[in-house]
């Protein structure tokens, strides 16, 4: 991914002359409308461990913003008053910096940087529209396949439709805590993503410090980093939407 330096000025030009006052104002009111989006989809708080902690980690913005878009919002559309999607993007980006939410600045300068042409607007769009609802299949093959880690985090993905950092942290917890403590009400979903990881030999044991400790087939393997599990998510989700 690109720096961060070249982000905000791609993501600068791309937004145009927008008034300070009006662009302060945009911006609040696009954050405000994908949080509420994504109580909309959320729906009710659910009462299974593993929906609850999908269900408290909310997608990036960006992701929100495009499903809006897709779904032609009227709230957006009146909003945007004739914006571009790209330059409201370009705002998201923004925003993402001043949150300093590294991963969310990413994800929404690639959805800016798709939007820049409307064909492969539409084809990004439909497919960020199935991965939130969890309708977005893996890839068969990837050239990191045969890494244990990589595919406990594509077993991840593919049982919870997230492809996220958020909702991976969320999950790993989770999947962390002891069995009789995570599944008070006996979590369904929470059986054969523990099986899909077991047939990998992959256990995650703690997150914590930014630093993951998990075992591979049975023994102790050295933690990593938070960052290097963000880059092996990064290459699933682009795996993903490709």
């Amino acid at each position: 991914m690109p720096k961060l330096s070249f982000i905000e000025a791609e993501t600068r030009t791309r937004m145009g002359r927008l008034p300070e006052l009006r662009r302060e104002a945009l911006q609040q009111a696009l954050v405000g409308l994908c949080e509420t989006h994504w109580q909309e989809l959320r729906g009710p708080e659910p009462a299974t461990p593993l929906a609850h902690a999908l269900w408290s980690a909310p997608p990036p913005l960006a992701e929100l913003f495009v499903d809006l878009h897709v779904s032609g919002d009227a709230r957006l559309t009146d909003m945007l008053d004739g914006l571009r999607s790209v330059q409201a993007l370009a705002l998201l980006v923004l925003a993402e910096i001043e949150r300093g939410d590294a991963e969310g600045v990413h994800i929404a300068y690639e959805a800016m940087m798709a939007f820049d042409t409307p064909a492969a607007g539409r084809i990004y769009g439909k497919r960020i529209v199935a991965a939130l609802r969890g309708a977005l299949p893996l890839p068969a093959r990837h050239r990191h396949a045969r890494e244990p880690l990589w595919k406990a985090l594509a077993a991840v993905v593919a049982h919870t439709g997230r492809h996220d950092t958020r909702a991976l942290i969320a999950v790993i917890h989770l999947l962390a805590a002891a069995p009789g403590d995570s599944e008070p009400l006996g979590d369904d979903a929470l059986a054969p993503l523990r099986a899909a990881l077991d047939a990998v030999g992959v256990r995650f044991r703690a997150l914590e410090d930014d630093t993951v400790r998990f075992e591979l087939h049975g023994r102790a393997h050295a933690p990593i980093s938070l960052k290097r599990l963000q880059d092996l998510l990064a290459e699933i989700r682009q795996a993903r939407l490709a």
